[in-house]
Order: structure tokens, then C-alpha cells, then sequence
């Protein structure tokens, strides 16, 4: 009899091992992706810049890329968590290397934003300049104005 609850005991402590080591597995496959996933800056292993409460799990940009060379009127799409959204929008800057706006827009979510989940969104900027490089700058919409609930992304481009 004693022998029946150890092996009862055994196959129960294997199996929730096995559960916990596939839990992780699945945790670590389907966690956030990384900030800008985008190919090209896989290949590179350019990252844009983090600032404020921005994590690394809150947005993904696909278009344009880290460095890239960019022209008007710029397609922006990407992917932030519901939470950088206020009324279906996020703000969309451009700017030069001195910080200095050269155009901003809304961000456009492309599904529902009240999420915690990523949703799609699209930016278009049409500018003009005479400057060589810069920054394109997605941020969380704040309307609270709290520092907590600040955060941005800033991917550096070259204007052409």
C-alpha cells in the first residue's frame, strides 16, 4: 500500500514540474516582443530609445526602421499597449537631432484601445526640412500630465 501512494506521489510531482516547466516555456514565447521587432533591426541589432515609464513589452514600431532613411510623407505603424492610447490616439513626433518639432500628429489605433493588450496603429507625417538626422518620437497620450504616466519611444532617423 505504501508503495502504490509513493508512486501516486511520484507521477503527481512529475507532472506539476513538467506544468511549471511548460508554463514558462509558453510565458517566455508569448511575452512582449521587444521594443521595434522589425527584421532590418534584428539584422542590425539597433534598438530605439527608451524614455520615461516606457517598457520594452509596451510598443513595437515596424515602420521605419532604427537609422533609416525616411522622406514625406512618413508612414508610421507599430503596435503600443491600449494604456498609450487616450480617445484612439497617440501623439507622433518629428524631430530634429537638436529637438527641435518639425511636424506632430495623432497615431491612429486600428482596433479597440481598451485594452491592455498591444493594438495596431498608423501615422502619417508630411514635412519638410533641411535637417540631416533626427528623431521620430511615439509617446503615451497623457492628458493626466502625471510624470508616472509618461513614457516615449525615440527611433533615430536620417532625412533624405
Amino acid at each position: 500500500m505504501k508503495k502504490q501512494y509513493f508512486w501516486l506521489i511520484f507521477i503527481v510531482l512529475i507532472v506539476l514540474i513538467l506544468s511549471i516547466i511548460l508554463t514558462i516555456a509558453v510565458r517566455r514565447l508569448t511575452s512582449g516582443p521587444a521594443v521595434n521587432i522589425n527584421e532590418e533591426n534584428q539584422k542590425t541589432g539597433q534598438e530605439p530609445i527608451l524614455v520615461g515609464n516606457a517598457s520594452s513589452s509596451d510598443i513595437i514600431i515596424t515602420e521605419p526602421v532604427v537609422n533609416g532613411i525616411i522622406k514625406s510623407p512618413l508612414t508610421v505603424s507599430g503596435q503600443a499597449k491600449g494604456n498609450w492610447f487616450f480617445e484612439a490616439t497617440l501623439p507622433v513626433r518629428l524631430v530634429t537631432a537638436a529637438d527641435a518639432v518639425i511636424v506632430s500628429g495623432p497615431g491612429q489605433a486600428q482596433g479597440d484601445w481598451m485594452t491592455d493588450q498591444l493594438v495596431p496603429f498608423t501615422a502619417t507625417l508630411n514635412f519638410t526640412t533641411t535637417a540631416t538626422s533626427g528623431y521620430l518620437i511615439i509617446a503615451k497620450d497623457n492628458p493626466s500630465g502625471l510624470p508616472q504616466n509618461d513614457g516615449a519611444v525615440k527611433i533615430p532617423v536620417n532625412f533624405k
